[in-house]
């Protein structure tokens, strides 16, 4: 008998998981629970031998107290919650599912791009005013004849493009790990960080890292045009947010679209809340019905997966399969 812990799924139901492990072929004890803090993480994971988190602090200490744990599988894109050095020392193998929103975050990236772009959230309020004024946003500029920033072109930052260039508008981006050929097959412009800057609108598609957290600095919102807006549906760490309050108290751009911000969520009371320049959705762009579904689905896949003893297909940490102490071994052994 395998028991699965599920952290923080805020589903209604189980029957997601339920059906993928009653068709595993293996003895599951699958358990839900709410785990916001490391306490409730150990007191309820520490005999599990899957934890399927959301953004759940799966810290070093708290995977010290995880003895039987084989896999931890994240049921979204993102894995930071998680210390992936501590959870390798540990064989612990670590998955996510980069697949699984890739259209819903796309489309609600560019919904707040044209949002903004459009100044309908300012127009909407008006009219809730008892207003009837087309005027009452000023006079937005042609979002054809504009140009859009990437930063992190990979399978969601790629979506937004496709759909950018739709409408219209010029694309480019900064990545690493994709060279100028492969962005010109998108019809995108590989360009350095400044140049993405410039653009009419910057919108962050990175994962979080050492080096892309806090890439929107005070420098970075001082190199935007103060007709610019900036887009996040990646993570709320890769922005400064008393930065960016900074450069909306001054003007410095025109505006923001944040679906993800640091902290999440944002206390009662914070400027970002009220700005009349900005969009703010609570962390939702992930959300559909056929996503929620398949990114629970997939996520507990890779629980068999690692349960049988086979290599998942979303693995992480891929070093751990060579560590002599990894925890993924045969149903049998």
């Amino acid at each position: 008998m395998f028991t699965v812990v599920q952290t923080d799924a805020g589903a209604s139901d189980r029957l997601v998981e339920d059906g993928v492990f009653a068709g595993s072929g293996l003895e599951v004890d699958f358990r839900r629970c709410e785990c916001t803090s490391e306490e409730d993480l150990i007191e309820h994971c520490a005999g599990a031998d899957a934890v399927i988190p959301a953004y759940a602090p799966l810290s070093a200490r708290v995977l010290s107290e995880l003895p039987r744990c084989r896999i931890v599988a994240f049921m979204a894109t993102g894995y930071n919650s998680v210390d992936l050095a501590a959870a390798t020392a540990r064989g612990i193998l670590v998955t996510h599912v980069p697949d699984y929103c890739t259209s819903e975050v796309a489309d609600h990236a560019l919904g707040l791009l044209l949002a903004l772009g459009r100044n309908i959230g300012r127009l909407h309020d008006s009219v809730r005013r008892g207003e009837w004024d087309f005027e009452a946003a000023g006079k937005p500029d042609r979002i054809g004849r504009q140009t859009l920033g990437i930063v992190g072109l990979g399978r969601i930052g790629s979506a937004v493009a496709a759909r950018a260039r739709a409408f219209g508008l010029r694309v480019r981006a900064v990545d690493p790990e994709v060279d100028a050929a492969a962005m010109s097959t998108l019809g995108v412009e590989r360009a350095e960080l400044g140049e993405v800057l410039a653009c009419d609108y910057v919108s962050l598609h990175c994962t979080l890292t050492g080096e892309t957290r806090g890439i929107i600095d005070a420098a970075a919102l001082a190199r935007m045009k103060p007709t610019a807006y900036l887009i996040n549906t990646a993570r709320g760490a890769c922005v400064d947010t008393e930065a960016l309050c900074a450069a909306l108290a001054a003007g410095s751009i025109a505006g923001a679209g944040l679906d993800v911000v640091d902290p999440e969520p944002l206390p009662a009371g914070h400027p970002l809340r009220t700005h009349p320049h900005v969009i703010v959705t609570p962390h939702a762009a992930f959300m559909s019905s056929v996503a929620e579904r398949e990114g629970r689905e997939k996520a507990c896949s890779e629980v068999v997966r690692a349960l049988r003893g086979e290599v998942p297909h979303y693995l992480i940490n891929l070093e751990v399969l060579r560590r002599p102490g990894c925890r993924m071994r045969p149903v049998t052994a």
